[in-house]
């Protein structure tokens, strides 16, 4: 049998895979996504959800909500496939407007335990800070509520490229002393680059704490 036809069969049965979950979410379908990572990589995976959300939403206006709800939910999902067993897994994003020529700041994060259970949701309004400034507190914030809730190994992942960077090649810069204090407290901590529009949960709660912060 050609192997153009073998790939083409593998991927509708991908498309019908994600799309099914998409359109109805449960344990047992978020699952058979997740095992898909057996033979592909996450960030792939994680766009053809994107494509995939996009154009069922198109097609079903009605349920657009539930589909990009639940696009959000199976990317979370799989990037917390990707951490060691007995990791918990955390999303964190900052978000930062000019108004009166003051910055307004806001924060945004998701802590997920090693059982995938999303155990605390952040959103808080952080005064007059840079968008660089908003990412560092982002990070901040989900290791203190990890710390709080005794989940001591923990994988962050964060769509600002500069402070992976800086975490990776210059972990003394002094713009890192507070995520350096909290790491002491942990057994494990590693902090990794997610795509942009891979962050979109956390990118929601960070921008609406922005816009309920406005006067």
């Amino acid at each position: 049998m050609p192997s153009h036809y073998n790939s083409r069969r593998q991927t509708d049965i991908t498309n019908t895979i994600i799309d099914r979950a998409l359109l109805e979410v449960s344990v047992e379908r978020r699952q058979q996504v997740v095992r898909l990572t057996e033979s592909d990589s996450v960030v792939r995976l994680a766009e053809r959800l994107r494509k995939r959300a996009t154009m069922l939403a198109k097609r079903r206006r009605s349920e657009t909500k539930a589909i990009l709800e639940g696009r959000d939910e199976l990317i979370l999902h799989l990037y917390a496939s990707t951490v060691p067993k007995g990791w918990s897994c955390g999303w964190s994003d900052g978000s930062s407007v000019r108004a009166d020529s003051h910055f307004r700041a806001g924060i945004g994060g998701i802590l997920m335990d090693s059982g995938g259970n999303i155990i605390e949701r952040i959103s808080r309004s952080i005064g007059a800070q840079d968008a660089f400034d908003a990412e560092l507190a982002a990070v901040v914030a989900v290791m203190q509520s990890a710390i709080a809730l005794k989940q001591l190994r923990l994988m962050v992942y964060i769509d600002n490229e500069g402070i992976v960077q800086l975490w990776h090649e210059k972990r003394d810069d002094k713009r890192l002393d507070d995520i350096n204090r909290l790491r002491k407290r942990f057994e494990r901590f590693a902090l990794e680059k997610i795509r942009r529009l891979h962050n979109q949960p956390a990118n929601a709660l960070a921008k609406q704490a922005v816009k309920l912060d406005r006067p």
